[in-house]
């Protein structure tokens, strides 16, 4: 299981809208040194609210999964269930021993987790499970979303300072960044944060392309 199936529970809350799999960013050939102040100040700062949240979403699942036991419905639901308790699991150790193996940790998930709508068609009944996981973690829920804008907006902030300082010479090498980065703006004018959100794991993959 990914963290963004992690997350999805939150934001299909929220947003009341399912994710759309994003369209993968080209990788730059001139790739960036990941010694790079902007590369390890986001990591840093990432790592942090992923592993918080995804402990976070994690209680909540384990008060659903009791949810679901105390209807009766623990048979009827066991592969629900049993899906439910690898997020669980997932969100428990997700910090690795340093911030590269923890992002590692929250990009190693298959491709068909991605899609939501496969995800979806797993669960018999998932109005039912989404309903319960808003009643056990509806302040964790628009938290989540509160803190996910302020943290795309502040990633946003630093990007463009970095690539306002950037030389003619380092814009010319990196063309396929600035088409990633001009896609990101874009979608900021539109003030459409989850696609934002959608892209940005894209970044990492700028400074370490086989991740």
């Amino acid at each position: 299981m990914s963290y963004r199936t992690l997350a999805f529970f939150g934001i299909l809350l929220v947003v009341q809208s399912h994710f759309v799999t994003p369209e993968r960013s080209p990788v730059d050939d001139h790739k960036f040194d990941t010694n790079n102040k902007l590369y390890k100040g986001t990591l840093a700062a990432f790592v942090k609210f992923a592993t918080q949240w995804g402990q976070r979403y994690g209680q909540v699942i384990e008060k659903v999964i009791e949810d679901l036991k105390a209807e009766g419905k623990g048979h009827e639901n066991v592969d629900e269930i049993e899906q439910l308790q690898e997020i669980v699991e997932l969100s428990k150790h997700l910090k690795g021993d340093s911030d590269d193996e923890t992002l590692h940790n929250i990009m190693d998930f298959d491709e068909e987790e991605i899609n939501t709508d496969e995800i979806l068609e797993q669960y018999a009944d998932m109005d039912h499970i989404l309903a319960l996981v808003y009643k056990d973690g509806k302040d964790v829920v628009k938290e989540f979303y509160r803190n996910l804008v302020k943290f795309v907006h502040g990633f946003s902030k630093a990007l463009e300072k970095y690539t306002k300082d950037m030389s003619e010479e380092e814009r010319a090498e990196h063309k396929q960044f600035f088409e990633w980065f001009n896609k990101f703006e874009e979608l900021k004018q539109k003030n459409d944060v989850i696609a934002q959100s959608h892209m940005f794991l894209d970044f990492f993959k700028l400074f370490k392309p086989n991740i």
